[in-house]
């Protein structure tokens, strides 16, 4: 059996993942995937339910600003924040954008 190489490390996320999660680009709030909203240095926001119930299809939602700590891409090394409203890249994120480019998005 051969031992696992490459990118082995486990993730953290200090926030609801499952939430909408934005980052303000070129003025407009944008979508994005946990893994690019973790490393994004600039604003970001988390919208979420407030609370759900079985049958109700009416969800209160809330929206309110992060401010948690800014990661290199797919990495949990902390990088201080400076406001450069990009993600902050290592060299996973160009494998990443690689794969990416293949299935043509």
């Amino acid at each position: 059996m051969r031992e696992k190489t490459g990118h082995t490390e486990k993730i953290t996320f200090d926030f609801n993942t499952a939430g909408v999660l934005e980052v303000l680009l070129k003025g407009e709030w944008r979508r994005t995937t946990c893994r690019e909203f973790r490393s994004f240095d600039g604003e970001r926001r988390i919208t979420e339910p407030t609370k759900t119930e079985l049958g109700n299809v009416v969800v209160p939602m809330i929206t309110y600003s992060y401010d948690g700590p800014v990661y290199m891409f797919d990495t949990n090394k902390e990088v201080p924040k400076n406001g450069s409203g990009k993600i902050i890249t290592s060299a996973h994120w160009e494998n990443s954008r690689k794969v990416t480019e293949k299935r043509g998005v």
